[in-house]
């Protein structure tokens, strides 16, 4: 299970590495935005020019895969990629059909005239031919079967970053607002003034039931720059006080219709 926060940092620190990289681009003029073949159109894969070594060297990595493991199921990783929501139920699946999964890194940026997801495209392309147009969809079919039985069986959890907007827990109470379903803000009586310029937040971590309560508070980040550190105890008490009076009644997530225990971490700004 992927725990949002470790996901939420990630994000960012690749968000800025990609931005500075572009800019880097731009002055530059030595690299271009990542371009990445369609899988189904073999027109660039089968005959792209000698000079994307790139591109010719992944294909050739592909190939020595195929050749080695037959079967292959291919996960791209990439700034904007989707991430599934049965991760686990794909490694039993893969598992039980002896399949090997491989890993395509995509990074934000190539130098000109090179391509980055010929790898992943070609190893697409080509277990598609051998096994059928429907080859990866029914691998992910039956992980997702997996899933919601382990939803209704074993009464599994799941991040609220997996869901789609419309499958995510809402909360209930009219006087909360939690902006972006992530950031929210509690006021606190301190014997000291919060200095509005710098920084002072916790993330915690929690569990939305099936019955819209909360349950298993952890905090999973603590920044502070912005008072004395000896208020820390004090804050995060408070804060997990008005978790569980002002923000233990949502209505719950679900997955495909199936009612669900929900992981959700919210970033609590504290303003005097």
């Amino acid at each position: 299970m992927k725990t949002f926060h470790l996901f939420f940092f990630s994000l960012l620190l690749l968000t800025c590495s990609c931005k500075k990289e572009n800019d880097k681009i731009k002055n530059n003029k030595v690299v271009e935005i990542i371009k990445i073949p369609n899988g189904n159109d073999p027109k660039y894969l089968l005959n792209h020019p000698k000079s994307d070594t790139l591109c010719s060297s992944d294909i050739q990595k592909a190939k020595n895969d195929i050749a080695k493991y037959n079967k292959l199921y291919i996960k791209t990783i990439c700034f904007g990629c989707d991430n599934k929501p049965f991760e686990e139920e794909l490694e039993e699946v893969l598992k039980k059909r002896k399949i090997k999964q491989v890993i395509e890194d995509i990074g934000c940026v190539v130098f000109e005239g090179q391509t980055q997801g010929c790898y992943s495209s070609y190893i697409e392309l080509k277990m598609k031919e051998k096994y059928g147009e429907n080859y990866f969809s029914d691998i992910e079919k039956e992980a997702e079967k997996i899933l919601i039985k382990n939803i209704k069986e074993k009464n599994k959890l799941i991040s609220i970053y997996d869901l789609e907007d419309k499958e995510k827990p809402k909360i209930l109470n009219p006087n909360v607002k939690i902006e972006s379903n992530y950031y929210t803000t509690i006021k606190v009586s301190l014997p000291t003034k919060i200095n509005s310029y710098k920084s002072l937040f916790v993330d915690i971590t929690f569990v939305i039931e099936k019955d819209g309560t909360i349950s298993n508070l952890n905090i999973s980040n603590w920044v502070n720059d912005a008072i004395d550190e000896k208020f820390k105890k004090q804050l995060i008490e408070i804060a997990f006080e008005t978790l569980k009076k002002d923000y233990n009644s949502w209505k719950p997530g679900t997955y495909k219709g199936n009612i669900k225990r929900t992981e959700n971490t919210l970033r609590i700004d504290f303003k005097t």
